[in-house]
């Protein structure tokens, strides 16, 4: 080295973040600077932490994290995986990073990587983490626990090893934030959770977080083993307070910066499936899970906008394929879902009967659409024709067989699972006239014979797939009770108290023409019904 003797003129000069007399920034609030959670864990779970048992914890000290003592426990080990590049350096742990947030004041993050961004099998930016625990177990709950910062990801997929579950991966949108079950395994072999910042999307735009993950002990299988899937009315669109209060906030995001982070899945906290009481059971469904019933476990996958070929492969929202998140496996006992309405074009059609934002000057039974594939939905050459010629063959020759193939699907991967699909309401009553701008009787009787017309060709699809399916009718339960009617449990054309990812005015928001909470209830009344039947 060289002294410099001119350095206040040729030295570097680093910028001091704390600054005399500038007051150190506080540490926030959970939801803002990532701050430990040192209280609760599941009741009786044994917690693997990311980092060794008795590490210091950070912050150690502090008044206000007395809870988390001076360091971390552990029921068991952690252990990362790198891969060498080809000058056998390990990139990626430049990119990993720890904070003292999270469960116990300990986490680690990084950004997701695919195969095409230094990610995947061997690839210098992948990274590997597997939690094992220090003892066996038999039946179990398992949970991951997610910080408040540093995690976006809507493809972390975590593998539960030592189980004898055909289906170990499970899918989970770290934004959630705090515990989130990940399921419940019947364990033959050492517990084991692995974790990899490998995604489909994972272009290092986006965080992946390994927290602590819990093994809850439970005496035996649950009794109820559930999972809600399909579109808008299966996630509660519209089934809230204004503005979304009900809807899961990672459902419900929107960074007007980047359109890649925009949710609009919108789950309700209110969705029938959630207010449902299963029979011989005083709590409902979504009570039981909240409350880690050890004779529940539910998950709730169902997505806003939903149609058979997103829940197949596509995907919405940047998460994962419906049938891909992994909770549909051999213990599945009930599958609830909807699916059909957005595959029959409802949103298309109801366009053309309703004059927003300009007067059709056609009535529309007599509209057109573009034609599009029913299996991929993209546009193909020409037009429908008049809808009221298109639809009945659409709905049974293209909407029928795809809810058919939806089906199967869903039983190839949950064979002991009764599958109910759910019809939608007549969505406007006979007696209009509360809808500004309303189409003409013609038009809103021909809507309710469409209704109609798909609930027939659903309920066929049903009898298509097999005895373990079995379709509910809500239809009589919202007579009198649609748009226009007493009391209205659908909404009408929704301007106001958008949810937070319903961005899109002066364009109705979202909510139109979904289930108010009231709404909602009648669909759980269905659902009791048919399963009391059953």
């Amino acid at each position: 080295m060289s002294w410099k003797a001119q350095c206040a003129t040729t030295c570097g000069h680093e910028a001091i973040k704390y600054q005399t007399l500038v007051a150190e920034p506080g540490r926030g609030t959970r939801l803002q600077s990532g701050e430990p959670v040192c209280d609760g864990g599941p009741p009786g779970a044994a917690i693997v932490a990311p980092v060794p048992n008795g590490t210091p914890t950070w912050g150690n000290g502090a008044a206000d994290w007395a809870n988390c003592g001076n360091t971390v426990g552990s029921a068991g080990s952690f252990q990362f995986t790198f891969n060498a590049d080809s000058q056998a350096h390990y990139e990626a742990k430049a990119g990993l990073h720890q904070i003292g947030g999270g469960y116990g004041g300990r986490f680690w993050y990084t950004k997701t990587r695919d195969a095409g961004h230094l990610g995947g099998a061997g690839g210098p930016m992948a990274i590997d983490g597997t939690w094992t625990l220090g003892r066996n177990l038999n039946w179990a709950r398992v949970l991951v626990h997610l910080p408040d910062t540093g995690a976006q990801t809507r493809q972390a997929t975590y593998t539960v090893q030592g189980s004898d579950s055909t289906s170990p991966q499970r899918a989970v949108l770290q934004r959630a934030g705090g515990w989130v079950s990940l399921g419940v395994f019947h364990f033959t072999g050492t517990p084991r959770v692995e974790l990899s910042n490998t995604t489909a999307d994972g272009t290092a735009d986006e965080d992946i977080a390994w927290g602590a993950v819990a093994f809850q002990p439970l005496g035996g299988k649950p009794v109820n083993s559930i999972v809600a899937m399909g579109d808008s009315y299966s996630s509660g669109e519209g089934s809230t307070a204004p503005g979304g209060a009900d809807l899961y906030a990672e459902t419900d995001h929107n960074d007007k910066q980047d359109d890649k982070e925009i949710d609009k899945c919108h789950r309700s906290k209110l969705a029938w499936s959630r207010q449902a009481t299963l029979p011989g059971y005083s709590s409902s469904i979504g009570s039981m899970a909240d409350g880690l019933d050890p004779n529940m476990d539910y998950h709730f996958v169902a997505c806003s906008g939903a149609r058979t070929y997103d829940m197949l492969k596509d995907g919405q929202s940047s998460e994962v394929p419906q049938i891909d998140t992994g909770y549909l496996d051999q213990n599945t006992s009930l599958v609830t879902l909807s699916v059909g309405g957005n595959d029959a074009r409802f949103t298309d059609i109801m366009k053309k009967c309703i004059d927003l934002p300009v007067p059709i000057l056609t009535t529309c039974p007599y509209a057109e659409l573009d034609n599009v594939d029913p299996t991929t939905g993209k546009e193909t050459t020409g037009t429908t024709g008049a809808l009221k010629d298109w639809a009945p063959g659409w709905l049974h020759n293209g909407v029928r067989p795809q809810i058919v193939k939806t089906l199967n699907a869903i039983h190839d991967r949950a064979p002991s699972a009764k599958v109910v699909l759910t019809g939608y309401p007549r969505l406007v009553e006979k007696k209009h006239g509360c809808l500004p701008g309303i189409y003409e009787d013609i038009e809103n009787d021909w809507i309710r014979d469409l209704a109609d017309n798909l609930a027939t060709e659903m309920k066929g699809a049903t009898q298509d797939a097999g005895p373990w399916s079995v379709f509910f009718d809500p239809r009589d339960n919202f007579d009198g009770k649609a748009i226009c009617g007493a009391p209205e449990s659908i909404h009408g054309i929704v301007e106001q108290g958008r949810e937070q990812a319903d961005n899109d005015a002066p364009a109705p928001s979202m909510q139109s023409f979904h289930p108010k909470p009231a709404g909602a209830r009648l669909y759980a009344d269905t659902l009791e019904q048919t399963l009391r039947a059953k």
